[in-house]
């Protein structure tokens, strides 16, 4: 009698070991599945990122976008960089920071807690604008874009007041629509000309050892609060 007492407590160990590792199994492929079909950010735009980020000026193209031409400004870059306006404090210690609202389609800069700017934007249509906190890495006063496919190609000259915060996704100008205020781009986040570059004076780009101005680009935010909401960030 005790020794098939034995026997049974064996196969009850042994019963829930394999549990443990079926279970183990189903959490590790319910996970690896999620991650497969958790949407993929590349490229904002798919043709631009192949090639230089560079700056580009080129004031004798028409642009394209969603099948339609559309002629870019006239881009004088020298006296557009001369004409440098700086939002909030001139000399500040306080951090700078810029949520992006895609609830609203508002964004809001930050230093500190003082509210300087609070505008409409256009984030993704065509492509989804990713969920998360960057920082800026790249700036560019002026440069060309292009990607998509088929009717929702683009190609676009004389795009200014680039700022990258994520891969080749940004803030800048807009100048192919004037829909602020919903969503209209693929990915990246359009912007009325005047905001673009009060923003791109004020916000700093990585130097000396130092990151780059903070965004967050949020689900909800909350002015009051000055809470970012971000149900499935990317990071």
């Amino acid at each position: 009698m005790p020794r098939r007492r034995i026997i049974r407590t064996r196969k009850t160990v042994w019963h829930y070991f394999k549990l443990y590792f079926i279970l183990l199994f189903i959490s590790l492929a319910t996970f690896g599945i999620g991650s497969f079909f958790k949407p993929q950010f590349d490229c904002a735009n798919s043709l631009t990122c192949k090639s230089d980020l560079l700056v580009s000026v080129d004031n004798d193209s028409v642009g394209t976008f969603l099948g339609r031409k559309v002629v870019p400004p006239k881009v004088d870059l020298a006296k557009a960089l001369a004409q440098s306006s700086v939002l909030g404090v001139s000399v500040s210690d306080e951090e700078k920071h810029i949520y992006i609202d895609l609830s609203t389609q508002t964004l809001y800069a930050y230093e500190g807690k003082n509210q300087i700017m609070k505008t409409l934007i256009s984030s993704g249509k065509w492509g989804w604008t990713p969920v998360g906190n960057f920082n800026i890495w790249l700036k560019l006063p002026v440069t060309r874009m292009s990607g998509g496919s088929g009717a929702s190609y683009y190609n676009l000259p004389n795009i200014q007041w680039v700022m990258y915060f994520y891969r080749d996704f940004g803030t800048h100008t807009a100048y192919w629509h004037n829909n602020f205020g919903h969503p209209m781009s693929h990915g990246c986040v359009n912007m009325r000309l005047f905001d673009a570059k009060k923003l791109y004076d004020w916000a700093d780009g990585p130097a000396d050892g130092k990151l780059g101005t903070a965004v967050s680009t949020c689900d909800q935010f909350n002015e009051q609060k000055v809470t970012c909401v971000q149900k499935n960030p990317i990071n």
